[in-house]
């Protein structure tokens, strides 16, 4: 049995981002803002991370990072970001890949053999 996250708390998961990005974007400097974006990250990867979710998660960073693109642009009148820029940024302050924190189906032990003489 697979365990991933279903689409409606995918979608509520990403419109509740999309919200908070939109609150803080202009409260918070670029790096208070790109930090918080981490922790939020992490926190999304140690629930959702589980295994088989893989594609999930993997799903949630893209649209994360596409909605932080988007909304650091808007501070202003003109166009402030290129992805070439943001890229730039990505790497100097990397964004948390994702990855699976819990493993649900552990492999089973060995048992171990004793030799009695």
């Amino acid at each position: 049995m697979k365990r991933v996250t279903a689409r409606k708390k995918f979608r509520v998961k990403l419109a509740a981002f999309k919200e908070w990005l939109k609150e803080n974007r202009a409260k918070m400097i670029t790096r208070e803002l790109w930090q918080k974006v981490c922790e939020k990250l992490r926190g999304h990867y140690g629930y959702y991370g589980v295994t088989d979710n893989s594609q999930g998660i993997g799903r949630f960073y893209n649209e994360v990072k596409k909605l932080l693109y988007k909304w650091l642009n808007r501070r202003s009148q003109r166009k402030s970001m290129t992805w070439e820029k943001f890229n730039l940024m990505d790497e100097r302050f990397t964004l948390p890949r994702p990855r699976i924190r819990v493993k649900l189906f552990a492999r089973p032990r060995q048992p171990v053999q004793i030799d009695l003489l």
